[in-house]
């Protein structure tokens, strides 16, 4: 009778009573064939790019070593492909999980595929990088994907360089170079190089340059740096203690003192008081003034003097005087 073979391993199923006198020898092949597929490694140097109709063939051989059938492939070549690989695992029948590396020059990429060619059913590895990827064995629609989407690991002490899309609980202390769009809530004091659109309620420690829209301090202190420097904008602040110099386009003071400075001693302007008091014993008025008549233009409360005069606007535009004397 005839031999049978496994659809994912080609392993020969010897039938009863059948190659008396060389059943061991099949039975070695089949013991060669087991051990590659556990633990065989293989550097597969690729002669050519290929394409999708025209792809490096990756056999699993019914009853014999193959290809195909090792656990660890590494994709090399001789030089420069020119193109990115095409690699097809055959049967498109065989069940398969795979370690497989891109090793290719040039930074070129692998497709990996087994039934016929879909690009939505392929898997692509990119240059310089590893994967654990499935063969569906599902006919002429088998599809190739990753293992390991959804990898939940509770510590990861590698450095991650592609896209980091769910929560990290733990500390971060290597450099992010992709997107991290989960949430952090342990501490960072690595580099990230890529957007963090999520939150961090750990530390981050940056000595690079960081652009938030909104931020909210609650503790702590802004140490060495000009806040609102490029655009400034308007703030809330319960106390504000500088010891330099602050220049301020416009102030509204509700409350509180001004100690120790004069008001417009640069450049005085105009002011208006609810209520004028000083603690000293007079009131100076620097520049005299004479109005040209009792109707001469003036604001009710203006008050003016000249050598001989002391003139009220008690009035829009009506002035009143006192004469001065000796004494």
């Amino acid at each position: 009778m005839t031999s049978s073979y496994t659809d994912n391993l080609g392993v020969e199923k010897i039938t009863t009573g059948d190659q008396a006198g060389t059943w061991g020898a099949t039975t070695n092949t089949n013991f060669d064939l087991l051990d590659q597929a556990i633990d065989g490694i293989l550097e597969l140097t690729l002669a050519s790019a290929g394409t999708s109709g025209s792809p490096t063939s990756l056999p699993i051989t019914d009853g014999a070593v193959s290809n195909g059938r090792n656990k660890f492939i590494e994709f090399k070549d001789g030089g420069d492909l020119g193109g990115t690989a095409y690699v097809q695992l055959t049967p498109n029948n065989a069940e398969k999980i795979v370690f497989v590396r891109n090793s290719l020059s040039s930074n070129r990429s692998v497709i990996l595929f087994q039934g016929t060619y879909n690009a939505s059913n392929d898997f692509e590895l990119a240059n310089g990088k590893d994967a654990v990827i499935k063969f569906n064995g599902g006919g002429s629609g088998a599809t190739v994907t990753q293992v390991f989407v959804n990898l939940l690991a509770t510590t990861v002490t590698a450095n991650l360089t592609g896209n980091v899309t769910g929560n990290v609980t733990g500390g971060v202390t290597g450099n992010v170079g992709g997107n991290l769009t989960g949430n952090v809530t342990g501490n960072v004091t690595g580099n990230v190089t890529g957007d963090l659109t999520g939150n961090v309620t750990g530390n981050i420690a940056s000595t690079g340059s960081s652009s938030f829209s909104t931020i909210d301090v609650n503790g702590g202190a802004i140490d060495g740096t000009t806040i609102g420097a490029t655009s400034a904008s308007t703030g809330v602040f319960t106390s504000i203690t500088g010891s330099g110099t602050a220049t301020l386009a416009t102030v509204d003071i509700n409350a509180g003192n001004i100690d120790g400075t004069n008001i417009g001693a640069g450049t005085p302007g105009a002011g208006t008081f609810s209520a004028l008091s000083t603690t000293g014993d007079n009131i100076r008025v620097d520049t005299s003034q004479t109005p040209a008549s009792s109707s001469a233009s003036g604001a009710k409360g203006e008050i003016a003097y000249d050598t001989d005069y002391i003139y009220v606007c008690v009035a829009t535009n009506t002035w009143k005087r006192v004469a001065l004397s000796t004494f």
